[in-house]
């Protein structure tokens, strides 16, 4: 009897496999810009950039050697809160590969490029609820984000021992 092959996540830095920013910059446009009027253009102009050494950084998620999935390390990610950073932002895992511990892989990753650059704490923002709370963030408050709408704002503090 074949035994099953253990699937693998691997975790990069888009800087070190550049090919990838058009399809990284793609899920970005599809899943958020494309409503906000920017354009897929745009989007690859602006991820190429996203490279620095400490903050802004992409991570790409590799699921057995297949692009599965994104998440940003950014300086500021919300319009009214210049205050808090930096953000994990744009956290994206296609859906066929949902439920397959990506998206804490990526928060994994996220954290340890944030505690090597020297950070104490990120943020982020989601609407979502009990998802970011199994993974360390804790509820700060909700507030006001674009057009008027509520969303809820997390930190996970550092260093964190993994």
């Amino acid at each position: 009897m074949k035994a099953k092959k253990q699937a693998k996540i691997t975790i990069k830095n888009l800087n070190s496999c550049r090919e990838y920013i058009p399809l990284v910059s793609k899920w970005l446009w599809k899943q958020w810009a494309k409503r906000h009027h920017q354009t897929l253009k745009e989007i690859i102009y602006r991820t190429e950039y996203f490279s620095g050494k400490k903050c802004p950084q992409v991570l790409i998620a590799f699921y057995n050697n297949h692009p599965a999935g994104t998440v940003s390390l950014l300086k500021t990610d919300h319009p009214y809160r210049q205050d808090l950073g930096p953000w994990l932002s744009f956290m994206f895992v296609l859906p066929k590969y949902r439920g397959k511990r990506i998206g804490q892989a990526l928060q994994k990753a996220l954290l340890e490029t944030a505690q090597k650059a020297k950070f104490n704490k990120v943020y982020l923002m989601t609407d979502l609820k009990n998802y970011y709370e199994k993974s360390g963030w804790k509820f700060i408050e909700s507030g006001l984000y674009t057009e008027g709408r509520i969303t809820n704002f997390y930190e996970h503090k550092l260093p964190v021992k993994f």
